[in-house]
């Protein structure tokens, strides 16, 4: 009896620990969440998103500021002197100019094309943000949802393990069974406990994880929703690895991003290229020069008067201590580093593709086999069950038979949602999340 008490007093610790999470989680705001409505949270206050989404807006305020190089420079200037000899005289000048580029190699308009590429680029790095984060917040997700499922088992597996306990102790009184019998029931039941406080440790741990990619307040503690829909793998398939990276080509923004770096290295090119040509210019002004005045005969005025100019100015470069030749070089450079870059870019997302889509249809497998492996183990252990409250098999049998469907169900549990993972990922990269 004495080695009982011990047992009793951890089961009693386990029964506070077990109360004091669910009060503190109790105590906090809940937020019951979807997968969809926590992408949808991330996407808005992510800060890996925010930071592109104001990548693309100074994008967006770049190509404002090309277009805007089209129109005419207008400044206006006034100007006040006094001078003091043998007598104060003071003078003025007041004028408006304007400037209008009327060829410069071209530059303005590739310039032009250049930011418009580039704005467009940054929205595709917005989405490629999104698709990043996303994977993250799936796998956080996924791994809330697989350990709530798996509580649901262990609860099962509890309630099953305080029945036998409870029996084992009245058949120990009356001497049916010997008291190492009901210790391993007592034990078992204990262990049971602790399993499912392990889990609530680690559903606490992951969850605090998901509150950090969604960018949430401590405080609050999300429920994560699972769908509707039973999964059974024999309803499971893949689809075609030709499918999925033509749909990939047609939704990734990484190739388009990849090609698009190339065609702006071309521009750059092109602009250095620009930069041999003659400019010319028009230019305009009109002042009003009040003259020199004496100060002891105000209406005196010595050269002043109204005056208009337009000019029209051409610029041919000659030398520029080659200047204008090492960018040419340089960025003919850069283009063949993009274009190389590029091809190295397009190899690497169809290997990642590849194994995304290798590792779904091994996902897909494994899946199948421990579905069928723990349905197994399942009807076994609900049998062993049965028998052992007929007399018909030992405690060890039993407790023997309880931890393969365990172990089954572990296997079952990690497979489905590895399958569940590699087949969001791939709903992602194809534009299908």
């Amino acid at each position: 009896m004495r080695r009982i008490i011990p047992i009793l007093l951890s089961v009693s610790l386990v029964f506070c620990l077990q109360f004091s999470v669910s009060n503190s989680a109790q105590a906090q705001d809940t937020v019951h969440m979807t997968l969809d409505s926590c992408l949808r949270y991330a996407y808005e206050h992510n800060l890996t998103v925010h930071t592109a989404v104001l990548g693309h807006e100074s994008a967006e305020v770049n190509l404002r500021g090309a277009k805007l190089r089209f129109l005419p420079t207008i400044s206006a200037s006034a100007s006040q002197g006094v001078n003091w000899d043998s007598q104060t005289t003071r003078s003025g000048n007041y004028g408006v100019n304007g400037s209008l580029m009327l060829f410069n190699g071209l530059n303005t308009i590739r310039s032009l094309k250049q930011s418009r590429i580039s704005a467009e680029q940054s929205s595709l790095k917005v989405q490629q943000a999104e698709n990043s984060v996303g994977v993250q917040i799936i796998t956080a997700y996924l791994t809330v949802l697989m350990d709530k499922e798996k509580l649901a088992y262990q609860q099962e597996v509890l309630e099953t393990s305080r029945q036998q306990q409870l029996e084992g102790e009245l058949k120990h009184r009356v001497g049916r069974i010997l008291e190492s019998d009901y210790m391993l029931l007592l034990a078992n039941y204990t262990s049971s406990l602790s399993e499912i406080e392990n889990t609530l440790l680690t559903i606490d741990f992951n969850r605090s994880d998901l509150i950090t990619l969604l960018d949430m307040d401590d405080s609050i503690v999300i429920d994560v929703i699972p769908s509707n829909d039973t999964l059974h793998a024999n309803n499971c398939s893949v689809t075609p690895f030709d499918s999925v990276l033509a749909q990939a080509r047609r939704s990734m923004p990484d190739w388009q991003i990849s090609e698009m770096d190339v065609d702006i290295a071309r521009y750059n090119v092109r602009m250095a290229e620009s930069n041999y040509l003659p400019t010319l210019s028009l230019n305009a002004g009109t002042s009003y020069n009040e003259g020199t005045i004496v100060s002891d005969n105000p209406a005196t005025a010595i050269n002043g008067g109204l005056n208009t100019a337009v000019t029209i100015g051409l610029t041919i470069p000659i030398l520029n201590s080659g200047i204008h030749s090492t960018q040419l070089k340089q960025s003919k450079i850069a283009l063949q580093q993009a274009e190389l870059q590029h091809h190295q870019t397009e190899l690497d997302l169809e290997d990642k593709l590849d194994e995304l889509h290798l590792n779904l249809k091994l996902a897909l497998n494994r899946f199948r086999s421990a579905e069928a492996t723990m349905e197994a183990y399942k009807a076994s252990y609900d049998i062993y069950v049965i028998k052992y409250a007929e007399g018909a098999v030992t405690t060890v049998e039993l407790l023997q038979q309880q931890d393969r469907y365990l172990s089954a169900l572990n296997d079952y549990l990690q497979s489905k949602y590895s399958y569940i993972l590699a087949e969001k990922q791939l709903d992602i990269f194809t534009g299908k999340m």
